[in-house]
């Protein structure tokens, strides 16, 4: 059952898919819309958290229709399996055994308790490729500690530096872990382990902590101490680099537009889309060293121009005098002011238990490539596709394993 477009870079790999939650499906996510034939193995006795968490349709408490789990495994297959059976465990490594690539996101020790982990599948398949991500890594004192995105952005040092200085961390709105950082190094990962396959016939262990792949997103942090000494505060919207440096009042409810000022030519430009006021020819302003001790003063005199002109007035007089500004676009502005990104990036989708459902695309684009993004699997979708195809299991084993309730 793998995609039908034969030109898609994955087609032929196949992908049995152990994870859950956020991080480790965005992973294969993008390998299923790319062609790979990826196979989530998963059970109603313990359902996946975004199964059953996060926005769906009103009233709808169907396991299939959470949007958060059809956003983020779209492209896939569904297998239902109880791994707490001797006989699921025994089906799990038969489908390990026709796959390309192994992939998890539970604790550290989870798989080994399973007989699942990288030196048992080598066993079954020589060359497979393991994909493990759990919070801490697989080896360690700390290996069973769990967590999701708030938990590995404190322990990673994120909320440390986020924030304003006179308040407590407040971390990120977006669990960068599990949306950004976290599922791009594991699928880059996974990438080089089958073109190092492909040219040694070996396989590869990949253990990515999420912890520590967070960490890599720390920016200069880590330099700044080991270098030295100092260890970084929360600088709010300020930047050693630039001023003004922040987020400034609009016109309208909870608008705003961001500004930054690195140089001279900037400096004089954003002046002049402001009138050149008198002020901007203070002293106090003249330099960035200047305006950085005075920033306060300098962003009350800002915000008395911004505030009464709309966000976009202000982006686009500020660019057009070549001064980077951005406004905060909420998903109003995303969907209704970016026509490119709602044609290119928002998809809609028939469901059989609710109505159609809205999902992202594929934002990654290749030349002459379209990705094919379809529908997320029900739980159990093709549970008897893969007994049945890819495992030869006749019917009335698979009846059997029904009766048996190894198949849930």
């Amino acid at each position: 059952m793998t995609n039908g477009s034969t030109n898609l870079p994955l087609r032929g790999i196949r992908v049995a898919d152990f994870s859950w939650m956020i991080a480790g499906p965005l992973t294969t996510r993008v390998m299923a819309n790319y062609g790979a034939e990826v196979i989530r193995i998963e059970s109603a006795a313990r359902y996946d958290t975004i199964r059953t968490g996060g926005p769906r349709p009103e009233g709808n408490t169907s396991p299939n229709t959470a949007g958060v789990f059809n956003d983020c495994n779209t492209s896939k297959l569904s297998m239902a399996l109880d791994l707490g059976s001797a006989k699921g465990l025994e089906i799990a490594k038969d489908i390990v055994a026709v796959s390309d690539v192994v992939t998890n996101s539970f604790r550290g020790d989870r798989m080994g308790r399973w007989g699942m982990a990288y030196e048992d599948l080598v066993k079954i398949k020589p060359d497979i490729i393991m994909l493990s991500m759990p919070m801490m890594g697989t080896t360690g004192v700390h290996q069973r500690y769990g967590g999701n995105g708030i938990n590995i952005i404190a322990g990673a040092g994120i909320s440390g530096i986020t924030g304003f200085p006179h308040r407590a961390p407040v971390g990120t709105g977006s669990l960068y872990p599990d949306f950004a950082g976290n599922p791009n190094h594991a699928g880059l990962a996974v990438l080089a382990a089958l073109r190092h396959r492909n040219r040694t016939g070996k396989g590869q262990f990949i253990d990515l902590a999420q912890y520590e792949s967070t960490i890599s997103l720390l920016g200069t942090s880590v330099l700044q101490y080991t270098a030295g000494g100092a260890v970084p505060t929360r600088p709010g919207n300020r930047s050693n680099f630039a001023a003004p440096h922040g987020v400034y009042r609009c016109a309208g409810e909870d608008r705003w537009c961001a500004i930054a000022v690195e140089t001279g030519g900037e400096w004089t430009g954003l002046c002049r889309a402001m009138g050149d006021p008198a002020w901007s020819q203070e002293d106090r302003f003249r330099t960035i060293s200047e305006r950085r001790k005075h920033h306060d003063e300098l962003d009350n005199l800002i915000e008395q121009w911004t505030s009464v002109r709309e966000p976009y007035e202000v982006m686009n007089s500020l660019q057009a005098q070549g001064v980077p500004a951005g406004v905060v676009q909420d998903s109003r502005d995303l969907l209704h002011n970016d026509s490119a990104y709602r044609e290119r990036h928002v998809l809609v989708m028939d469901h059989p238990e609710t109505e159609p459902m809205t999902t992202h695309g594929e934002p990654i684009t290749m030349s002459s490539v379209a990705p094919i993004v379809e529908r997320a699997p029900l739980m159990g979708e093709h549970t008897e596709y893969v007994l049945k195809e890819l495992l030869a299991v006749d019917e009335p084993a698979v009846d059997q394993l029904y009766v048996d309730g190894v198949l849930r």
